[in-house]
């Protein structure tokens, strides 16, 4: 009896030290649960807003193929969550001719926003942020753009896709977003090639998550 007393004792602190391995397991995944499920990011309120304060243009010139026409549009990043550290990756944007026609490219530097922070963004479309490959623009764009210059009136949209990665302490996690704007209507400048608008109220993109 008493040599099998040591490997009864050795199986029973086994299985106590099993059990309690197990239920402290099961206690931090829960806690990692509810913590995940309190502070991730909710559809129903995306921690990130952007709104577009202005776009400007210089430079318009059709017969170059806009290769030499520049477009500034100042963008607001902000994050509105109170707990949620908030990194953009950086990315490359495109300014799109009524909606579905990409003619220039602008390239954005990956920012970090803390809780509660915001950024003003100058977005600056032009040949040389697109690289060696420029959009390709159909001759029917182009005549468009000279009769809407002629108009002295014109409209753009601003396109992104961003990566977006959400930290509070050791929990975290990534999205791919591609928010929705606004079409920005604008004036020109007769005979200069020039033109642009500065919002009362700023354009606000839908950035669903």
């Amino acid at each position: 009896m008493a040599n099998g007393e040591p490997k009864s004792y050795s199986s029973n602190l086994q299985l106590a030290l099993t059990i309690l391995g197990t239920v402290t397991c099961m206690i931090i995944l829960i806690i990692g649960i509810t913590m995940a499920s309190r502070y991730a990011p909710k559809p129903q309120q995306q921690p990130l807003i952007l709104k577009i304060h202005s776009i400007t243009m210089s430079g318009l010139n059709v017969s170059c193929f806009l290769t030499e026409t520049r477009w500034n549009v100042t963008v607001l990043f902000a994050n509105r969550n109170s707990m949620l550290e908030m990194s953009i990756h950086s990315f490359e944007s495109s300014l799109y001719y009524n909606y579905s026609n990409p003619i220039s490219c602008a390239v954005v530097e990956a920012m970090h926003l803390g809780p509660k922070k915001q950024r003003l963004v100058e977005m600056q479309f032009n040949r040389a942020q697109c690289g060696e490959e420029q959009p390709y623009v159909d001759d029917w764009v182009l005549e468009r753009i000279r009769k809407d210059e002629i108009k002295g009136e014109m409209s753009f949209v601003v396109g992104m896709k961003l990566r977006v990665s959400y930290r509070t302490g050791i929990l975290g996690w990534d999205y791919d977003l591609n928010p929705h704007c606004p079409k920005l209507d604008m004036q020109l400048v007769p005979s200069t090639g020039n033109g642009g608008i500065i919002f009362d109220h700023p354009k606000i993109c839908l950035v669903p998550l």
